[in-house]
């Protein structure tokens, strides 16, 4: 697994397969076997998403909202790390990331959470940053900084839309490959675009 996002494969090379799928249909079952070959890795799939962005910014401003968000990257990008992930990119505030297995990303993110509740003990609570959490595992399409998959739709539905401020969300497939015992979790109906699922979220963990 790449340790840099710069070491993704590159934009041009998928676009240019991509025009190439546009422009002969006739090749796409070959086209779309070389981008797979070129592109997809399975991963587990971690989104962050900062809580109380509309709130913040309209009580404080936007530059008030943006040196939280920077805050934010700064605590979360070497907890990424120390745990073998990889961020992929920071977009506003969400962060986008890859692990090699769902429990490498649910130890990296109760660091984040216990990180940022330190952190929290040096700012008033205007300037508390809070995050939820969504992670998935599957298939996903990674290059030059960003990622498109099944897994990481699920996995930004939980931690920007679901996710309630200092929760964990993992979707089943990424439940299922969690074998230590010390995480426990709750299973909770969803419904995402008209179809009920479950999620599972992280209730305790063992120090």
């Amino acid at each position: 697994m790449p340790k840099k996002a710069k070491n993704l494969p590159s934009c041009e090379l998928l676009h240019h397969l991509l025009d190439q799928r546009i422009e002969h249909p006739e090749k796409t079952k070959a086209l779309d076997s070389k981008i797979k070959k070129s592109f997809e890795q399975t991963r587990t799939i971690f989104i962050l998403d900062m809580s109380g962005f509309s709130k913040a910014v309209q009580r404080y401003g936007i530059i008030h909202f943006l040196a939280m968000i920077q805050r934010m990257r700064r605590i979360v990008k070497p907890v990424v790390a120390r745990f073998d992930g990889v961020v992929i990119k920071f977009e506003a505030d969400n962060c986008f990331a890859v692990f090699p297995n769902p429990e490498k990303a649910l130890s990296a993110s109760l660091q984040i959470h216990h990180d940022l509740e330190i952190a929290n003990l040096m700012t008033d609570d205007m300037s508390d940053v809070h995050v939820s959490i969504g992670i998935g595992h599957g298939p996903v399409l990674l290059f030059c900084e960003d990622m498109y998959g099944n897994e990481l739709n699920l996995a930004s539905k939980l931690g920007e839309d679901v996710a309630e401020r200092g929760e964990i969300l993992l979707t089943s497939a990424a439940r299922k490959l969690v074998k230590n015992k010390k995480f426990r979790f709750d299973k909770v109906p969803i419904t995402i675009s008209g179809v009920t699922m479950y999620a599972h979220r992280l209730s305790t963990s063992a120090s």
